[in-house]
């Protein structure tokens, strides 16, 4: 790669990092969850999760969820939540700022295409066999606003996850926060094995409160 190109890379990666931050800043009130969980000798469920912002614990959300049906009417028993999910995917959310926030240098790959648009790509990595998270990052070169990010985390004996996260385009403060996720998240705890795929959507954002 040549000076320039490192140079504008690195600009990049900057203004990618700042926009990442900005973003982080908001967490969504709604998440509506399609939620399958597979356990060992039984037969996968499919629950759909309503929840919403109901308070804080510092600067982390804490949701109240509904169980419904597939229209997203609340049903009469509620025995299904995602609070589990929600709050996996929360501790992913923390490791992946400390990735970005953290002194690797990220992997400039060739650019894509998706959508018919353009945009840069970067890959980062972090650990080792007994743990390692990967990131990888679909940019729009103008704006430094994520299109998609992927995530790939192992954690011996706890989970083992795979991530697909799209965002918005950007809103009247210039952030491009995530509107969908889907993923798959295989639990290793001994005892408590189980298989969830997920796909969630989020609306409705609220800055975090400050620290």
């Amino acid at each position: 790669m040549s000076a320039a190109n490192s140079a504008e890379t690195d600009a990049l990666w900057q203004r990618t990092l700042t926009q990442f931050k900005a973003a982080n800043a908001w967490v969504a009130q709604d998440i509506r969850t399609q939620l399958e969980a597979q356990r060992k000798e039984q037969p996968a469920k499919i629950h759909y999760v309503q929840s919403s912002l109901s308070n804080w614990d510092k600067q982390s959300p804490v949701y109240s969820s509904v169980s419904t049906d597939s229209q997203w009417h609340a049903l009469p028993e509620q025995k299904n939540n995602a609070d589990a999910l929600n709050k996996i995917i929360s501790g992913l959310d923390k490791n992946k700022m400390e990735l970005l926030e953290g002194k690797n240098v990220p992997k400039r790959l060739d650019n894509e295409t998706l959508d018919g648009k353009n945009f840069a790509v970067f890959q980062l990595s972090e650990g080792e066999m007994g743990q390692k998270i990967t990131v990888k990052m679909w940019v729009n070169p103008d704006t430094a606003c994520l299109h998609k990010m992927e995530t790939s985390l192992h954690i011996t004996l706890y989970a083992d996850a795979d991530l697909t996260s799209t965002y918005a385009e950007p809103n009247k403060n210039g952030i491009c926060l995530q509107n969908q996720m889907q993923g798959v998240i295989d639990i290793q705890i001994p005892f408590k094995k189980a298989k969830l795929n997920f796909r969630q959507s989020h609306g409705n954002w609220v800055g975090k409160p400050a620290s």
